[in-house]
């Protein structure tokens, strides 16, 4: 080889190798979008938003689909989608928060916040804590079946008219404590309850005099993760839109799948179910939000201080085996990781954090279909492995 040409050819392959990587990648990329496409075509699924954070760079972020079948208007890269009880993890981390200040830990006693609750409650939720209501260890009513959720009504019917939210919430969790707790499981997945977050809510608001919504809120503006409390097209009739079976909804309809009619929004156990939930899971976010999020995890698993301690990061994800704080630890396929679903029945969102290659993911469809959304995750998640 001529000696002189050497530097020059060095140069281009300095200029050539990130260029042929990229290429690969992008090459990669639009593959998998048409796999993920033609699941979503096979599983009449509107609208999926898919992306993959992997230490501080974002590998793939994408929306394929419709925000409404019935308008056919194209779903955009920055539209919100509802994760439903992937709130949990919000809310435990906003606790993770408030317990760095000091001014809760989590060992606080609910009743040592609400001590005019203890009369009338059942004397076996006397000692239950913090860390064992966002763990699901406090036995309370999991909150989720229609056996649980009808009674609403019956229990609005004893309340002032034009309470707020918060207060609505107090109540509920008053009522709730009056019940028998559920056996002692020794699976999480038996003892998992919607109603233990939302008094977890309720003991952060009791310390620092602030609603959940509100704190939320200031943690989304201050990470910049675009989260929204409650339906994307709340706001934002432009938004992506929830989707659901009729037939599953008791209507009588000739079609397998429609826009959420705005009257049901309205329905009185399905709208109030779902404010209640907020704390557990009633959360919009877009796909760079919450791969944010997933990356403030990663650093935090690997020694690094950002908005919260790296200990704290620690034992949100690895308190107890099967599920800590908001997030499941499994081993799937011979692959460790922490993930979550969630879902309020119009939406259905996946994500996980793989801590071997510091990688997070994340897939959110505007429906609820639960063998498409694990299709989608059996092909999204080996492609970044």
């Amino acid at each position: 080889m001529n000696t002189k040409l050497f530097p020059g050819f060095l140069l281009i392959m300095f200029f050539l190798i990130p260029f042929s990587q990229a290429y690969g990648q992008d090459y990669k990329n639009r593959a998998l979008e048409k796999q993920l496409d033609s699941l979503r075509i096979r599983f009449n699924i509107p609208a999926i938003a898919y992306g993959v954070v992997r230490n501080d760079s974002i590998i793939v972020q994408n929306v394929i689909g419709y925000r409404n079948i019935e308008t056919q208007e194209k779903a955009q890269i920055g539209d919100l989608f509802h994760i439903g009880s992937n709130t949990k993890s919000f809310t435990a981390f906003l606790s993770g928060k408030i317990v760095e200040t000091g001014r809760i830990s989590w060992n606080t006693r609910f009743f040592d916040l609400f001590p005019e609750m203890k009369e009338g409650s059942n004397p076996s939720y006397f000692d239950i804590t913090l860390e064992q209501l966002l763990c699901h260890k406090a036995r309370l009513i999991p909150f989720k079946e229609d056996s649980e959720v009808y009674p609403i009504a019956d229990y609005e019917k004893s309340l002032k008219e034009n309470l707020s939210l918060q207060e609505k919430r107090y109540y509920f969790i008053k009522t709730v404590l009056k019940y028998e707790p559920i056996p002692i499981f020794e699976h999480a997945g038996d003892r998992y309850s919607n109603a233990g977050y939302i008094a977890a809510a309720l003991m952060l608001e009791k310390a620092t005099g602030k609603s959940w919504e509100q704190m939320i809120s200031e943690i989304s503006n201050d990470l910049k993760l675009n989260i929204h409390i409650g339906w994307p097209d709340s706001d934002d009739p432009y938004q992506p839109v929830g989707h659901i079976n009729p037939a599953k909804w008791h209507l009588d309809m000739d079609k397998d799948l429609i826009p959420l009619p705005a009257a049901l929004k309205k329905y009185h156990y399905f709208n109030q179910y779902s404010l209640l939930c907020s704390p557990s899971g009633n959360l919009s976010i877009t796909t760079a939000g919450f791969l944010e999020f997933l990356r403030l995890h990663i650093e935090g698993l690997n020694g690094k201080y950002n908005y919260l301690k790296s200990e704290t990061y620690k034992l949100l994800l690895t308190s107890y085996p099967e599920y800590s704080f908001g997030w499941w630890n499994e081993t799937f396929n011979n692959r460790f990781d922490y993930s979550h679903r969630g879902s309020m029945g119009t939406f259905y969102s996946f994500v996980c954090i793989v801590p071997k290659i510091n990688t997070g993911i994340v897939v959110m469809i505007n429906s609820w279909d639960e063998n498409g959304l694990s299709e989608i995750v059996k092909v999204l998640v080996p492609a970044f492995e």
